[in-house]
């Protein structure tokens, strides 16, 4: 796993600093380039590069969550910001629940995981859900979304404006006057 954080920067601006001048031309011309602006480095949030999160719901049950880069928020360290993050889960039920968005936060302060933007849930049991965004509360293992969702399954396709899915329970609910298109031998009725 590459890290960079802020004695990562510091280094790397004192070293462009002692060799900066005639000397730069000498040994190469690419450490101009290099150059970090020390405001920016300093107040720049700890970076993770392909990072891998365990973290365990109310249950004691895993879940694993992979990301291209993993920041600190500057304000608060509770708060992780995560991009292009994707994992799974293991349900009761014992089948496997994968999500995959654009990003992600993890707050472990409110054990809060939010999934923002083109979110997409896949089960092993061949039911798909996609909405925008969502809130996954880890104490009571609830997932939350009020965006428009989509739901298909071997059944059908199931839309709606809002949703509630128990974890443990393996229940979704659906907000917002639902429309249920059931499959007819392939077909769509």
């Amino acid at each position: 796993m590459k890290t960079q954080d802020r004695a990562f920067h510091k280094n790397w601006q004192k070293n462009i600093q002692k060799n900066d001048g005639n000397n730069i031309i000498k040994r190469s011309v690419y450490k101009t380039i290099l150059k970090i602006n020390k405001e920016q480095s300093i107040y720049q949030p700890d970076t993770l590069l392909s990072p891998k999160l365990l973290i365990k719901n109310n249950s004691n049950e895993p879940i694993t969550i992979e990301a291209l880069r993993a920041k600190k928020d500057v304000e608060d360290s509770n708060i992780i910001i995560l991009e292009s993050p994707k994992g799974n889960y293991k349900a009761s039920n014992k089948k496997n629940i994968y999500f995959y968005s654009v990003k992600g936060i993890l707050d472990s302060n409110k054990s809060i995981f939010k999934l923002i933007e083109s979110v997409k849930i896949e089960s092993s049991d061949g039911i798909n859900l996609t909405t925008n965004n969502i809130v996954y509360n880890i104490k009571n293992n609830m997932v939350n979304g009020e965006d428009k969702v989509i739901v298909i399954g071997k059944w059908g396709i199931l839309k709606g404006k809002g949703f509630s899915y128990n974890l443990k329970k393996s229940i979704i609910r659906l907000k917002g006057n639902p429309r249920l298109t059931l499959y007819n031998k392939g077909k769509t009725k």
